[in-house]
């Protein structure tokens, strides 16, 4: 499977992007316990391909 290193650093952006969408909507006031897991859920995959890009960069 070819490495797909670009497609993990878009992915990773997108992530963290989504959360500070949800993180101002929060700070905003007007929030449902949804939008909260939705922030976490974002920062959890968010850091999860940080971890994954920096795990491939040191076995390259």
């Amino acid at each position: 499977m070819p490495n797909q290193r670009m497609f993990r650093i878009v992915l990773a952006i997108a992530c963290f992007v989504l959360a500070g969408f949800k993180g101002y909507q929060i700070m905003q006031g007007e929030y449902e316990w949804m939008d909260v897991f939705i922030l976490v859920a974002f920062l959890a995959f968010g850091i999860m391909y940080v971890v994954v890009l920096s795990k491939n960069k040191d076995r390259q």
